[in-house]
């Protein structure tokens, strides 16, 4: 999957300037990254040059602890009745849903 493949948009786009000192900072949404567990970040260009070379990527944050909630009501269904998921959509001669 490539960033084209992804049917969203970002949730936040920087314009980046060459930085040779390594002293800029992005700000970031807060409302936005206030609970990341995976960041993807894409760079579609560089400055000219015919490769891009990141040395450094810093993330500024508190960390909190995942919280992982357990299945607590479920319905389990130890073999599937069919007469309980009748759908009005297929049709019978193709199995094609429509």
């Amino acid at each position: 999957m490539s960033f084209d493949d992804a049917a969203r948009e970002p949730d936040q786009m920087f314009n980046l300037n060459q930085d040779p000192t390594g002293e800029l900072e992005y700000p970031t949404k807060i409302a936005r990254f206030s609970n990341v567990y995976h960041l993807s970040i894409h760079f579609p260009k560089n400055f000219g040059a015919e490769t891009t070379k990141i040395f450094y990527i810093g993330l500024k944050g508190e960390w909190t602890e995942a919280h992982r909630h357990e299945v607590t009501i479920c319905n389990y269904e130890a073999s599937a009745n069919p007469a309980d998921h009748k759908l009005e959509q297929i049709t019978p001669q193709t199995h094609f849903i429509s």
